[in-house]
């Protein structure tokens, strides 16, 4: 059975230059390195892997903040001879701001590979 894979897709303000926010949604994986230059002073772009998804695009730079990611959870659970079955999935938007590193990486990480991460950054300065 072959798999056809997502083709990353990039929503950009018309306006291009320092402090314009975009949107992008990327299959995993992302093409990225993500860091954080202080606790509490943001997610960067650390890295943009040559030939991945993220390149692809042609949007995404080192030094890019992150703003925003979304995140796939669960609303409910059945069980079925005793294991526990997750149902009701449902996608939210995490505003990064604030939020720990593992926490941003944990919501990035709740994306089964079948669906796209959205995520929204501010163009660096």
């Amino acid at each position: 059975v072959r798999r056809r894979a997502h083709a990353p897709v990039a929503e950009a303000q018309a306006e291009e230059g320092p402090g314009t926010t975009f949107n992008v949604a990327l299959p995993k994986p992302l093409g990225i390195v993500l860091g954080e230059r202080k606790q509490g002073e943001g997610i960067y772009v650390e890295e943009v892997v040559g030939g991945g998804n993220a390149e692809r695009t042609g949007l995404i730079s080192v030094g890019d903040e992150l703003i925003a990611t979304s995140a796939v959870v669960y609303n409910d659970e059945d069980y079925y001879g005793g294991v526990a079955v997750k149902r009701g999935q449902e996608v939210v938007r995490l505003s990064v701001r604030g939020e720990r590193f593992d926490t941003v990486m944990a919501a990035i990480g709740t994306h089964p590979t079948t669906m796209q991460v959205k995520l929204q950054f501010r163009r660096a300065k």
